[in-house]
């Protein structure tokens, strides 16, 4: 009496690929998104001392600012290049007008009050100081008043 087969076990190997293939999108799509808010056109400048964002920051608004002094804001349907002062405000109080209607839905619920939004200037490390002025004049026009520096660190000899 014979209580196998003769033939071959293997095993299913499909589920084990979907997972994967899975993951692998997974994966791509939240690099996707990380790259969104960095432009790889911005070398940054080089500092002594830096330290990484905080994870605990809930909104974060990226501004990136070339060579030209153009900031090239993040985020999707955001293509144009805000060339002046009056462009920046104007886009920082749209972002603001989300941050107000975010903290109304949080109040809605009763849930606590969302800290402020962080906004993170990435600049080249060829723009003047005028260019960066311009830039923070505009944020804070739209009472953004929580600014962070982006920098890469110094190596050391």
């Amino acid at each position: 009496m014979s209580h196998g087969s003769v033939e071959k076990c293997e095993p299913n190997m499909i589920p084990m690929l979907d997972l994967v293939l899975q993951l692998v999108m997974f994966f791509m799509l939240c690099a996707n998104f990380i790259a969104e808010d960095v432009n790889a056109t911005i070398k940054l400048p080089t500092a002594l001392q830096a330290r990484p964002l905080d994870k605990a920051e809930e909104r974060v608004i990226f501004l990136n600012v070339d060579k030209t002094g153009h900031v090239l804001p993040t985020g999707r349907g955001n293509t144009v290049a805000l060339r002046n002062r009056i462009m920046v405000a104007q886009h920082m109080k749209r972002m603001k007008e989300i941050d107000d209607q975010l903290k109304a839905q949080a109040l809605a619920k009763n849930k606590p009050e969302p800290r402020p939004s962080l906004v993170v200037l990435r600049a080249h490390e060829d723009c003047t100081y005028e260019m960066i002025s311009n830039v923070l004049l505009g944020c804070q026009e739209a009472q953004y008043y929580n600014i962070q520096f982006r920098a890469v660190v110094k190596a050391s000899n």
